[in-house]
């Protein structure tokens, strides 16, 4: 079973490397495209013919 990250993560990650970083976070949470990071999610998580599309990380 592969785990990815979730929307939630992404947003924890960014707020956490602006932080130690620095820039600008804009709450709730930074997005200035979010459907964009809502199909990638999708994306790498997809299944053609009960197969899974991208079966490792590096794919």
């Amino acid at each position: 079973m592969t785990l990815y990250l979730e929307k939630e993560d992404v947003t924890f990650i960014n707020q956490r490397t602006v932080e130690a970083h620095g820039g600008n976070f804009m709450p709730p949470d930074n997005f200035l495209h979010e459907d964009n990071l809502d199909y990638l999610i999708e994306t790498v998580q997809a299944e053609m013919f009960g197969q899974p599309l991208y079966p490792t990380i590096s794919d």
